[in-house]
């Protein structure tokens, strides 16, 4: 009998008592309830909750709950103050959130999109403007090609437009190293036949001395 009795008050208990892993439910609508460290009110309040917060199942009574708290605090609280839904009111200012972060967002987008069209704008009229000189360019290039049709290496230079200022640039510093050879080189031989017009004179000079003096002998 004792033991039928006990097997009795075992199952009672099983029933009376549920285990719930990572279970969440939220404080009922607007208020706070009392955190206690045992299932009854004589307990030592540890803490409060406030309405809409959740809180994880660690174990469930009929009438009391064990729970854990978002700020890691453990303890027991009514059952009948807690639900499986978000209180319409907390759900509600949630979503007002939500709605206006929603809405500075699309602020944002929209001035980036305002941005975005200006810049494209922008880059319509900078291509534009880049046709039209590439264009003002190739007339000048035809015009210059049919110029100088004989000229093969000047045709290849205007295909390498972006090489040409560095190749003439490079020209233009060998021909003035070339006109600087040159020049020493005429003032070498300009010096070097004003010398021997000097010789040949004094040559002459001392032939027709010399004969002058036979004469007077």
């Amino acid at each position: 009998m004792k033991m039928k009795m006990f097997l009795f008050f075992v199952v009672t208990c099983l029933l009376l008592v549920t285990t719930a892993f990572s279970e969440t439910r939220y404080v009922t609508e607007r208020m706070r309830i009392t955190l206690r460290t045992g299932p009854d009110v004589s307990y030592k309040v540890v803490g409060l909750v406030n309405s809409g917060e959740p809180v994880e199942i660690i174990e469930s009574l009929e009438e009391w709950t064990r729970v854990e708290t978002s700020e890691s605090k453990v303890g027991w609280v009514m059952t009948r103050f807690l639900s499986t839904d978000i209180p319409k009111k907390d759900l509600l200012e949630r979503l007002e959130k939500e709605h206006e972060k929603l809405k500075e967002k699309s602020t944002s987008l929209a001035s980036e999109n305002e941005n975005l069209i200006k810049e494209n704008k922008d880059i319509n009229r900078e291509l534009s403007k880049k046709v039209l000189e590439l264009k003002a360019l190739k007339e000048k290039y035809d015009t210059l090609d049919k110029g100088c049709q004989k000229y093969t290496a000047l045709k290849k230079t205007h295909d390498q437009i972006s090489q040409q200022m560095d190749q003439r640039q490079a020209e233009l510093v060998q021909l003035k190293e070339e006109k600087a050879i040159l020049e020493s080189n005429q003032l070498f031989w300009g010096f070097g036949l004003a010398l021997g017009v000097l010789a040949v004179g004094f040559i002459i000079g001392k032939s027709s001395q010399r004969k002058r003096s036979g004469r007077l002998t």
